[in-house]
């Protein structure tokens, strides 16, 4: 796909879904989905643990996040190799206290409460924090 195709689709989607919170809890839902899918993939099919299932799922839906949030969220098209750099950097930590706050609830909650309720409530969680950050991230300046 060209660049020029990619921009066409990222000027589409913030057409239709005008805001950036809007976009951002679009694309949060999709990733939401895709990680939720994954989960039942690794509980049903390769049979392995829940918290190992949501440390498969959270790694998928951070890929999928991260460049869909940059792209479609916040319009950042930015490919320069220091402030893409930059914001990796910023986003892996922020990803990776998130990763652990996740597995500590699942592994605390799932003993309790069906793993995709407490996968979901954390989710929400930081999603709420997240936005903020995002947008700090992502901003668009040179």
């Amino acid at each position: 796909m060209s660049l020029i195709e990619k921009n066409r689709l990222v000027s589409l989607a913030k057409k239709y879904i005008n805001t950036s919170l809007k976009r951002y809890i679009v694309v949060g839902g999709f990733a939401y989905v895709s990680e939720m899918f994954v989960i039942f993939i690794c509980l049903n099919i390769l049979n392995v643990t829940n918290v190992e299932s949501v440390a498969i799922s959270y790694w998928f839906g951070l890929v999928i996040a991260f460049f869909l949030q940059k792209l479609i969220t916040f319009g950042n098209t930015d490919k320069r190799l220091h402030i893409l750099g930059k914001q990796i950097v910023i986003y892996a930590f922020l990803v990776g206290s998130n990763y652990f706050l996740t597995l500590i609830a699942v592994g605390i909650f799932s003993k309790y409460i069906n793993v995709y309720v407490v996968r979901t409530l954390v989710i929400v969680f930081i999603t709420v924090i997240n936005y903020n950050v995002y947008k700090i991230i992502f901003r668009n300046k040179d």
